[in-house]
């Protein structure tokens, strides 16, 4: 794929219209001008790839239609997601830096912002790829994966940025504002796991199975119970637990936020739960 030369003029005329505008509100290096270049940079990384995945017709990859539009949007949402807690972590040195020595950091956040915008894109041609190779192998992997990767890749980037965030900047924190901030961060991101697992069960499970719609909206109504009891059982089993100390660490609550891990069995399990009573009712 890199050495093919119509991918490389599709990523360079996508990485066109992404990059000049973070690395000009970057070189313009004023807090105004390096939020809304950064902001822009995030919209524009979002919509053009997007836009142009979703309507293009002809030209390499254009077999694949629009599921390299759907794919795009939760990697990029992820990748955000990682590039906030790397400007929050790392933004205050290279402007220190900047000061000093303008031209190389400029040159190494061109590199950053090019290497997100890139590897996005590439990602965008490789895992529809794979998502068709899977389909070969058996329709019943292909929807399980697919699940997974719509409803869990963005909570898990969210965990492990966050985390990651946490522990670079050593935790400084007392412990009660720590698990504040903890708290807040898992609440935020396990609410919005439940709207990206309704979303998923809704639209893209629909879409993937095969068969009449009846049957195919009886699959996404259970195969969604399923995976929300899946996703609150142990919850409960934690709450009506004894407190000890082994759960700082093995809580069973932790099983369903595990990121990636988890979105694969609870989609799974969900799934398969759904297809089995689907065919019960319509025997």
């Amino acid at each position: 794929m890199i050495k093919n030369k119509k991918f490389i003029h599709q990523l360079l005329w996508l990485l066109a219209g992404i990059l000049p505008w973070g690395f000009g509100g970057f070189l313009v290096h004023t807090a105004e001008s390096m939020a809304v270049g950064t902001l822009a940079y995030w919209g524009m990384g979002l919509l053009v790839p997007f836009l142009f995945f979703l309507f293009q017709r002809k030209g390499y990859g254009s077999e694949w239609g629009a599921l390299r539009a759907a794919v795009h949007l939760p990697l990029w949402i992820s990748f955000i997601i990682l590039q906030m807690v790397i400007f929050w972590s790392y933004l205050p040195m290279a402007d220190k830096a900047f000061k000093e020595s303008p031209i190389p950091i400029s040159i190494a956040f061109f590199i950053v912002l090019t290497l997100f915008a890139g590897a996005a894109i590439m990602l965008d041609y490789l895992l529809p790829a794979l998502y068709e190779k899977l389909a070969e192998k058996g329709a019943c992997r292909k929807v399980w994966l697919g699940a997974a990767y719509f409803s869990g890749l963005i909570p898990g980037f969210a965990i492990l940025s966050f985390l990651g965030l946490y522990y670079a900047n050593g935790m400084r924190l007392d412990p009660f504002t720590a698990s504040f901030f903890l708290l807040e961060v898992f609440s935020f991101i396990f609410y919005g796991k439940i709207i990206l697992g309704m979303m998923t069960f809704g639209i893209y499970l629909f879409l993937a199975l095969s068969g009449t719609k009846g049957r195919r909206i009886t699959v996404c109504a259970f195969s969604g119970i399923f995976w929300l009891m899946l996703l609150y059982i142990p919850m409960v089993i934690s709450l009506h637990l004894p407190q000890a100390s082994w759960q700082v660490y093995m809580d069973p609550s932790y099983l369903p936020m595990i990121p990636f891990v988890s979105d694969l069995w609870l989609t799974g399990i969900a799934i398969w739960g759904g297809k089995k009573v689907t065919e019960w009712i319509f025997r």
